[in-house]
């Protein structure tokens, strides 16, 4: 509950503070904002949600399996690679739609207080989630990797204890 109204708070400012920055410049700018809210929400909620992590690490096993240890520099990185994806998703229905609905109404196709353009702009949103969730879900393996010298100092030695011939280790980075 605590990352969901950290996550809100942080887009509600973004966005409140973002509006007052571009009053009275091109509306396209407006309607970016939303997106940038977005991508501040994600920045918070991923890495409060999955805060065990960050304090006790995740965990990281050899090519082989055999489990080295919980690296915290493992979970930073696999936080990090899932909010990127996540802002990935949000990319192309919150930026793409605002730039063609902006290109249609000035080319006249809708009025701006139209109806009609409620349907045009839910159709490219499914279009560009139907596309943009799985592929930004396949950006980076499930199964991601790291070099073992960016591990640990206990952790590195465990791993080429247990796997000498190996320069890698694995984690599950998350969704």
């Amino acid at each position: 509950m605590a990352s969901y109204c950290a996550a809100c708070g942080g887009a509600l400012g973004t966005a409140l503070y973002l509006n007052s920055k571009v009053k009275g410049m091109n509306p396209l700018y407006a309607r970016l904002v939303p997106f940038a809210a977005v991508c501040g929400a994600n920045f918070i909620n991923i890495p409060m949600m999955r805060s065990n992590e960050i304090i006790n690490g995740t965990p990281v096993f050899t090519p082989d399996g055999q489990r080295v240890g919980d690296s915290k520099v493992a979970a930073l990185t696999g936080i990090l690679l899932v909010c990127i994806s996540r802002v990935g998703m949000a990319l192309p229905g919150m930026t793409m739609v605002p730039i063609i609905t902006n290109t249609a109404i000035k080319k006249k196709m809708f009025s701006p207080t139209s109806l009609a353009i409620v349907p045009f702009q839910l159709a490219l949103v499914c279009l560009c989630v139907t596309f943009a969730t799985p592929l930004c879900c396949a950006f980076f393996e499930q199964k991601a990797n790291i070099s073992i010298n960016r591990l640990e100092g206990n952790l590195k030695e465990k791993a080429k204890q247990l796997s000498p011939k190996t320069d890698t280790v694995y984690y599950n980075k998350g969704l």
